[in-house]
């Protein structure tokens, strides 16, 4: 009897024991929520990586450097210094003919260092240098002018290229604020090199094809800038003469209005209305869309000129003083110097006499 109820308590343990072993029941289903959970804030974007400003362009390994510009022979072009305080021009912007003497603001305000005094050209073995001397003396003027040369190389007056050079300028020769422009499809000229053709719709000089500071170009030595250590007047271009070959028409350009090579010849994108004029006598005084440039006429280099080159600069010859014929007596008759102005509308003895050299070429008597 003892026994049996030892052995009933002893599997009654064992059973207790092995119950404690069992998994615990889940947890009875709660009902879903009666609203939905409070909107949870997006995940922070992660921070962007700060832009790093650019790294200045490295200096690039040129071979072989200008020397010094030879003093060339200059050409002068009209300036409107004497005028300035009465807003206007003297004379010299030729609308029709692609002379621009416009060295204002659209308010006439007058800017000596765009207005273009002369310019010429020298050479060395390996250069030809252009000097382009301004009135003004400060060619890093503040409203930014990019200077210009302009190449025709087959000489019909279409534009070839174009070598412009914005600030800065110092007095050590630099490659990296140059760019070249080509015109590929021959429009620099509108559809005719001897008058304006506007309104043309011409892309003139549309492609760079040189630009040191972007790494365009083959030749990073091709062409250079700076202020002449001479005189602070004075901006002197130096490209290479294989590049540039050893004849050719040039003429130079001050620019700090539109600045748009693309739309070169301006008197081809612009009628004369549009552009406004700097000469109080004209109808279209003041300027309007074409204002604070100046630019000359084309210089013969390697070749005598005819003449008659489209935009040819005239030949200028001194008047002499014609003498009088003695109204009794013996003696010769001299004939007066002819001179007759270039572009102007009633062509005969120059207005201006010996002041409008520019536009006026004299031939002796």
């Amino acid at each position: 009897m003892k026994s049996s109820k030892l052995s009933f308590l002893l599997t009654l343990a064992v059973l207790l024991q092995a119950c404690s072993f069992l998994p615990a029941s889940p947890p009875p289903a709660t009902a879903p929520p009666t609203s939905n959970p409070p909107t949870q804030a997006p995940p922070t974007a992660p921070p962007l990586t700060p832009t790093m400003p650019p790294t200045e362009t490295p200096g690039l390994n040129h071979q072989m450097f200008p020397v010094a510009a030879l003093q060339p022979q200059s050409y002068p072009d009209v300036t409107s210094k004497d005028t300035a305080a009465e807003k206007r021009v003297p004379f010299g912007d030729s609308y029709k003919i692609n002379r621009l003497e416009r060295p204002f603001t659209q308010d006439m305000t007058y800017l000596p260092d765009l207005d273009i005094f002369d310019f010429g050209i020298s050479q060395d073995d390996k250069w030809y240098y252009v000097s382009i001397r301004l009135v003004g003396g400060n060619p890093n003027n503040d409203i930014g002018i990019m200077y210009a040369v302009e190449l025709d190389r087959d000489r019909d007056g279409f534009g070839d290229f174009l070598i412009t050079a914005l600030p800065p300028f110092s007095e050590t020769w630099s490659a990296e604020n140059i760019k070249i422009y080509a015109d590929t499809n021959r429009d620099t000229a509108g559809s005719s090199p001897k008058q304006s053709d506007a309104p043309y719709g011409g892309n003139g000089f549309d492609k760079l094809i040189h630009s040191p500071s972007e790494r365009l170009g083959a030749d990073p030595d091709l062409a250079w800038v700076r202020i002449s250590p001479q005189s602070s007047s004075v901006l002197e271009f130096a490209f290479k003469k294989d590049w540039a070959g050893t004849t050719f028409l040039y003429g130079v350009l001050a620019d700090a209005g539109l600045r748009d090579v693309t739309k070169l010849d301006y008197v081809d994108a612009f009628t004369e209305k549009e552009a406004g004029s700097p000469d109080k006598k004209n109808q279209f005084y003041p300027l309007r869309a074409l204002f604070a440039v100046d630019n000359t006429c084309y210089q013969a280099f390697g070749f005598a000129p005819t003449g008659f080159e489209p935009k040819i600069c005239p030949v200028i010859v001194p008047p002499t003083q014609a003498a009088q014929k003695q109204p009794s007596g013996p003696g010769p008759t001299i004939t007066p110097d002819y001179c007759t102005s270039i572009g102007r509308p009633n062509p005969g003895n120059c207005p201006y006499g010996w002041a409008d050299a520019p536009y006026c070429v004299c031939i002796p008597g």
